[in-house]
């Protein structure tokens, strides 16, 4: 007997613990809850969207073909991250994590006049 270890939360839900979550750091006095409640607040959003997205994968394969040109380094980096993802050696948790922290430490180039 296998048991499945996944729930479905709608949209709406998961909305609505983020706006309890802002209200119980407005009422909160104390600065080490307001930081973890911060800290859950980006969680909830994370998974918000990544369920909103199609697929991790597609969103994963579309800007590593976008930067193929210009970005090499961040090429290599999105190609080792879709082929580990579709591995199956990380969650989708964790490869939308390391994408958001790819993109942060290669910033599109920017021409200056």
């Amino acid at each position: 007997m296998s048991i499945d270890n996944q729930v479905s939360i709608g949209v709406e839900s998961i909305e609505k613990i983020i706006k309890e979550l802002d209200e119980i750091s407005v009422l909160c006095s104390e600065p080490y809850l307001k930081i973890k409640i911060e800290e859950l607040q980006r969680f909830v959003s994370r998974l918000l969207k990544l369920e909103s997205k199609s697929s991790i994968e597609d969103a994963i394969f579309e800007k590593m073909i976008e930067v193929k040109n210009s970005s090499p380094d961040l090429h290599l980096k999105l190609y080792m991250l879709y082929r580990n993802l579709v591995c199956g050696r990380i969650s989708k948790e964790d490869a939308l994590i390391s994408f958001e922290s790819s993109l942060s430490l290669f910033p599109p180039d920017v021409m200056v006049y």
